[in-house]
């Protein structure tokens, strides 16, 4: 017993001395003993948990275990364009793009479970706390596990990539145009030493925080990935920088994801299939990386009574890292997109270089990364009717080629 719980016991028994008096000694030697065997019981139930940071915070317990964290991203955007533009030649600002509060961690060891929620205030009168990822699942012995919810799904690597642990500052803006962004899905997962995969079976692309019924999800969809590990440890490819010190890492991916239509009883309605097909090579060594990506997307368009359309988009992407010291890195990216010559575009092939660095203060809780982004092609009005920039990318399209993105970023984990 600690010195606090025996001065208390002192304490307490002395207040009590007048009702004592009265009481023999067998009955005060038990009263006694049953607020020792009291203040043991506590100091042991105190001793089952613990609380702290092991690079998390967390609470944890009797098998189950709460982790606590979020992040804060914060950027200064320029954005130069020709005047021929409608808007103006030059835009600049700040930005709060990604505010997150996340929660994660174990419940009776096996169960595993992660919730994930940001505030968006990226446009105009917003700020609504907007439920990002949402699931759970079992890890089985065998390196097999099972999963259910609302997710980013391993299909694109640049997409399914943290926000946090990103080379440059945003994705390639290529990527932005083909990812699959979240889903609602159950899926299985494998993991051996050198190879593991996703299989599952999903409400198809951009479907999160619908209902069962809404009209953008697929009747069915289905998406598989595979990853190869050459050489290294799977925990090297859990971001795209490599530290100085780090052994040799090679990792090959493929990917596909196959969404049929929503079929509605409306003979109007466009029924649209899509299939996304993509590869990816990952190499890091002692302070350098690459990565180089493939993405195809076939389209399939029918409506009752037309002839359907097809259409087939393309992009890809080069990128490397070069820690010059053990904080500070530089790199270097090129993308392009291709689009179908049936769009209709005043230009099929868009192009982007950027280039920039990132200097770690404490890893990817605290980076300061800052790049520039050079549009080679012009992009308006072809990637208006493609849903236009995301607002994070800096860019807003540009009539002539040569539009020019400077983008400085400050961030937080914890």
């Amino acid at each position: 017993m600690t010195r606090p719980m025996v001065l208390s016991l002192v304490a307490a028994a002395g207040l009590a001395a007048p009702a004592l008096a009265a009481t023999s000694s067998d009955d005060v030697r038990a009263i006694v003993s049953e607020m020792m065997s009291d203040a043991e019981t506590r100091s042991s139930l105190l001793a089952g948990g613990d609380a702290g940071h092991d690079g998390k915070f967390f609470i944890a317990g009797d098998g189950f275990r709460l982790n606590v964290g979020g992040a804060i991203q914060t950027r200064y955007l320029m954005d130069f364009r020709d005047d021929s533009n409608s808007g103006d030649d030059f835009s600049n600002g700040f930005q709060v793009p990604k505010t997150r509060v996340n929660f994660g961690g174990t419940v009776n060891k096996d169960w595993n479970f992660w919730v994930d929620a940001q505030f968006d205030t990226t446009g105009e009168g917003s700020g609504q706390f907007k439920l990002l990822d949402a699931l759970f699942g079992y890890n089985f012995a065998n390196g097999w596990g099972l999963y259910v919810g609302q997710l980013k799904p391993p299909i694109i690597r640049e997409d399914a990539m943290s926000d946090f642990k990103l080379l440059a500052v945003e994705r390639a803006p290529s990527t932005d145009f083909l990812r699959h962004d979240r889903v609602k899905a159950v899926w299985l997962q494998y993991q051996a030493e050198n190879w593991r995969t996703w299989l599952t079976f999903n409400s198809g692309a951009n479907t999160d925080n619908t209902d069962f019924n809404a009209s953008n999800n697929a009747d069915y969809a289905f998406s598989a990935r595979f990853e190869f590990l050459f050489a290294g440890k799977w925990d090297q490819f859990a971001d795209f920088t490599s530290p100085k010190g780090s052994d040799f890492g090679a990792m090959l991916g493929i990917a596909a994801h196959y969404q049929g239509p929503h079929n509605t009883p409306n003979p109007a309605d466009v029924d649209t299939s899509v299939f996304l097909y993509t590869a990816d090579l990952g190499l890091e060594g002692d302070g350098w990386n690459l990565f180089g990506s493939f993405i195809g997307r076939h389209i399939e368009q029918d409506t009752l009574g037309t002839d359907g359309t097809d259409l087939d988009d393309f992009s890809f992407v080069i990128q490397g890292g070069l820690m010059l010291t053990d904080k500070f890195e530089i790199f270097g990216r090129y993308d392009a997109l291709i689009v179908d010559d049936d769009r209709g575009f005043n230009n099929d092939y868009m192009s982007w270089i950027t280039g920039g660095v990132n200097y770690y203060f404490a890893g990817h809780a605290i980076k300061f990364t800052g790049d520039v982004v050079y549009a080679i092609d012009d992009t308006l009005p072809d990637v208006s009717a493609l849903g236009g920039f995301s607002t994070t990318q800096g860019l807003q399209g540009d009539t002539t080629e040569g539009e020019v993105a400077i983008r400085l970023q400050m961030q937080l984990l914890f």
